[in-house]
């Protein structure tokens, strides 16, 4: 039987569709390997979003390149990453047997046929292994070797496996709001929302397999926007006719927010709603409305902060986590120094923090980079502390609360403990049986240890 190995690197987009994409495989027959080394085909779903992640993956193609010499596999480069560089990868990595493009995932498994001895591919699909690309862009092949729409992109339905109690659930996929930094648009596309039947007849499924967290996927989850015959649906009305559908329903969260697109109407959505989990991430990306503005943001510093105060006295409880972008090309110590007043300001339960390096394609890759790299790490190192202080006293705040945790797995560090997250998404560690594990319980945080609570069973 065929094994595979399938590497994941970026967003939890990629995450879906390497799930999808693994569902499929095991659809046609093929297993998966215990390692990379016992495999007949080596994927990697890449992120294009910062240098450092296409960095690693070139690390990975390096270390490949060493065993393909000692024995035969299939190397498959996919994803974000291959859709930026598509030919100019085979150039840099010869090795790379096939290149698959953001819009080919699903045509890709069509493409495994030509990996079996069994039936020849139909004529529209090009053998892996060949020395040539899979296509990219508008060349995807569709169903009978018909060509796709330009641009189009296909959503794969999911299916919990066994002993799954989380899933993610692609909404929509692209972006349109081009911010000059971001290189999304050019390798995801433009918007388009799915089928709305399509996401509930998903959910079903996964509910009725046990799942008790999803989570709703979008490049920018809140532009939702899928027409109807009673006019246009927009991501509060999904969420309404989710919760007409499965009342019920359990845990529910939704990646990414831009702050431009949520609404008043959401925050009503989500007060209304307890099973939607309290937990908002909602970049911010920089403090100062100058670099705001050269980010092509679209909002200011005062309607942020405006939004955020709303949303904390709708929902009491709520965290709130950002991304927060340093050194962007013209930022000046003034700029930086807004960015730490926003964060005093705000006191945000968590941040993915980073500073600033040109993607080719961007508009800003072709501003002046004016902020030397010792200056970024610099400012990005006072941004790191100040966020890891917050965190901390933000969850020193709530030791001695009981909240309710989603179950996940045994404690690798302690027996007879579980690991389990809150609807914050913190992890937490408790004493307890493995029967419990995939379930809700209820705990009390007794104790902060680094960044993982201790708690103790309550009821």
């Amino acid at each position: 039987m065929n094994r595979y190995w399938i590497e994941t690197y970026g967003c939890q987009m990629n995450k879906a569709e390497s799930t999808a994409l693994e569902n499929g495989m095991l659809d046609q027959g093929w297993s998966p390997a215990s390692r990379a080394e016992e495999a007949d085909l080596v994927i990697l779903n890449t992120c294009s979003v910062r240098e450092t992640a296409e960095e690693r993956v070139r690390g990975r193609i390096g270390s490949y390149r060493a065993l393909k010499k000692r024995q035969p596999f299939t190397l498959v480069v996919m994803g974000c990453m291959a859709e930026r560089l598509k030919d100019r990868l085979r150039g840099e990595a010869p090795e790379v047997d096939l290149v698959v493009g953001t819009f080919q995932k699903q045509s890709f498994l069509r493409l495994l046929r030509s990996l079996s001895p069994d039936p020849a591919p139909p004529p529209s699909e090009a053998p892996v292994g060949s020395g040539e690309s899979a296509p990219t862009g508008s060349a995807a092949p569709g169903p009978a070797g018909t060509p796709a729409v330009e641009g189009c992109y296909e959503f794969a339905s999911l299916h919990a496996r066994e002993g799954d109690s989380k899933a993610f659930v692609p909404i929509m996929h692209g972006c349109d709001n081009f911010c000059s930094y971001c290189i999304v648009p050019y390798v995801r596309g433009r918007e388009v929302s799915r089928d709305p039947e399509e996401v509930f007849a998903e959910l079903e499924q996964l509910f009725s397999q046990g799942v008790r967290e999803v989570t709703l996927l979008g490049q920018n989850v809140n532009s939702y926007r899928f027409p109807t015959r009673n006019g246009v649906l927009d991501f509060p009305g999904l969420l309404e006719g989710l919760f007409r559908r499965f009342p019920h329903a359990p845990w529910v969260r939704f990646l990414t927010s831009h702050p431009k697109d949520f609404s008043p109407r959401l925050i009503r959505t989500m007060a209304e709603h307890r099973s939607l989990c309290r937990h908002i991430h909602l970049p911010v990306q920089h403090g100062s409305d100058a670099i705001l503005a050269a980010m092509n943001r679209k909002y200011t510093r005062e309607e942020y902060i405006r939004l955020v105060r709303s949303i904390r006295e709708a929902l009491p409880g709520v965290s709130i986590g950002t991304d927060i972008l340093i050194g962007f090309p013209g930022e000046t110590e003034e700029d930086f120094r807004l960015t730490l007043d926003l964060m005093e300001e705000l006191r945000f339960d968590d941040a993915f923090t980073y500073h600033y390096n040109p993607r080719e394609g961007t508009r800003a890759f072709g501003m002046p980079d004016t902020v030397p790299r010792e200056i970024k790490l610099e400012r990005l190192d006072r941004v790191i502390r100040l966020q890891r202080k917050t965190t901390r006293e933000r969850r020193k705040e709530r030791l001695g609360g009981v909240e309710t945790v989603l179950v996940e797995g045994v404690s690798r560090k302690r027996e007879g403990e579980l690991l389990a997250r809150t609807e914050k998404d913190d992890m937490v560690v408790f004493p307890g049986r493995p029967d419990a594990i995939g379930g809700f319980a209820r705990v009390r945080l007794a104790e902060l240890r680094g960044n993982t609570f201790r708690g103790e069973p309550v009821g």
